[in-house]
């Protein structure tokens, strides 16, 4: 079967082939969230430092502040590869909040084997975006490639929102459990409830317990999962939002300007005001 041969990049989205091409791409915090489907052969990359084999069939995802070295692909290695700016993530995808769930659990098991029905979706998509780059750049072009890009976005966490409760694995582990029921309240709550005591109260366990049972399942403190939330409903928030600073900041109840200005500068390397302005100057350039 002849490769797709499909390249295309505006910015704000990127469908590629070419491993390559793949590799100028930076998954950075202000960067891409990113996808690979491998077709046929296998790629070793390292994630996080963390070595990884992906072969066919297997997808692999790569949020913003991903860090991939070492990236090896075999002779026959063909991969379909596509990713949207974190930015335009936010602005369509990012609105349904039950996706940050999903993108939260893909930075912990970045690598899922796909059926062949999946396969031949995921070979759909990208046929159609073949068929689209080969003929006109016609009346809403952009929007619609933002179209499918959205569209194979939600494919993709179809395949994941499965695999976080997978079928006939057979009973739950507890702390698993636990965990999963963390992240669908963070989720609700988009990072607003910011202490681990009212996460343990709302499951009925202790903050110990509730600690313990999202270490072993992440490997990660509870209250960074909160900061990455709190973080993420901030953000989006100064991006794309009209509402003041004040009203942010007592939304995700922070007591004073100066404590929530300490919170986003530290994480975000700069103050609300500044951040905002940031970021719009780079939407109106």
């Amino acid at each position: 079967m002849e490769p797709l041969q499909v390249h295309y990049s505006d910015g704000d989205m990127v469908i590629l082939d070419n491993l390559a091409d793949f590799q100028q791409v930076e998954t950075t915090e202000a960067g891409m969230i990113l996808s690979i489907i491998v077709v046929d052969g296998r790629l070793r990359i390292d994630i996080g430092g963390v070595p990884t084999e992906v072969r066919a069939h297997d997808m692999l995802i790569c949020p913003p502040g991903t860090v991939l070295d070492n990236i090896f692909s075999s002779p026959d290695f063909r991969g379909l590869i596509f990713g949207m700016s974190y930015a335009k993530f936010q602005k369509t995808v990012g609105a349904d909040d039950s996706l940050w769930s999903v993108m939260m659990y893909a930075r912990e098991h970045p690598v899922y084997h796909m059926t062949d029905a999946e396969m031949r979706i995921g070979s759909h998509i990208f046929h159609l975006f073949q068929e689209k780059l080969s003929g006109p750049q016609d009346f809403y072009y952009k929007e619609v490639m933002q179209s499918l890009m959205v569209t194979a976005f939600y494919e993709i966490s179809v395949i994941i929102k499965r695999n976080m409760i997978p079928a006939g694995s057979g009973p739950v582990r507890q702390h698993e459990r636990i965990f999963k029921s963390f992240l669908s309240m963070l989720a609700d709550s988009d990072g607003r409830r910011r202490t681990v005591a009212d996460y343990a109260q709302a499951l009925c366990i202790s903050p110990k317990y509730l600690s313990a049972c999202v270490r072993k399942s992440s490997g990660r403190s509870v209250l960074s999962w909160i900061h990455e939330y709190t973080l993420e409903g901030i953000s989006r928030q100064l991006r794309g939002s009209d509402r003041s600073v004040k009203e942010i900041a007592a939304d995700y109840g922070f007591t004073s300007l100066s404590a929530f200005g300490k919170f986003v500068k530290t994480r975000l390397g700069a103050s609300p005001r500044d951040y905002r302005a940031e970021n719009r100057k780079k939407e109106g350039s």
